[in-house]
């Protein structure tokens, strides 16, 4: 194949090319990519033909191929990408429940100790069976032999006087605790 038989293909069917390739890939560089492929292979190949349909067939037949192989690659790529995303996020998720929470947890528990111990007897037990023993109010009540209103002031002033003690954070962990087992 000369010089000027490869120019007259090029010419005549890089643009018809490229609309073909863009029916399948949206990127336009990447389209244009497809079909230079498709061109240098016509080149290396020297496709030479007695006449110019079995030119064209090769031409469009090897453009849809690469669009073809090109999107397979891509669908690869893009499930690789969230398979390496989510695993990252596993990664992060484990890292976090293993290392920095259980440290910030047991640090803010030590708090929770020593602001506990703080308080007088009966706020202790109340708070402690609240929320470390996961009794509900009725059932404090019944344990200690009084009204589950009184249950209830009574949760509501420890937290109230730990609030004083421990900054913000440190109570919510209080508050949620039974949250935080699970």
């Amino acid at each position: 194949m000369t010089m000027t038989d490869f120019d007259t293909y090029f010419l005549k069917y890089h643009p018809i090319l490229l609309l073909f390739t863009r029916k399948f890939i949206e990127d336009e560089q990447q389209a244009l990519d497809l079909v230079q492929e498709v061109f240098i292979k016509f080149w290396e190949k020297g496709v030479v033909s007695q006449n110019e349909g079995q030119v064209k067939s090769f031409l469009f037949t090897s453009v849809k191929n690469n669009c073809l192989n090109y999107l397979k690659h891509q669908k690869v790529v893009r499930k690789f990408e969230q398979q390496f995303a989510l695993r990252l996020k596993e990664l992060e998720a484990s890292y976090y429940l293993s290392g920095e929470k259980s440290l910030i947890e047991q640090e803010a528990m030590k708090k929770i100790e020593v602001a506990i111990d703080s308080l007088g007897d009966i706020y202790k037990e109340v708070i402690f069976l609240s929320r470390i023993e996961e009794l509900k109010n009725s059932e404090i009540a019944e344990k200690l032999h009084i009204p589950v209103r009184t249950v209830e002031t009574m949760i509501f002033r420890a937290l109230s006087l730990l609030k004083e003690k421990i900054s913000s954070k440190t109570i919510l962990i209080l508050i949620n605790l039974n949250q935080l087992k699970k």
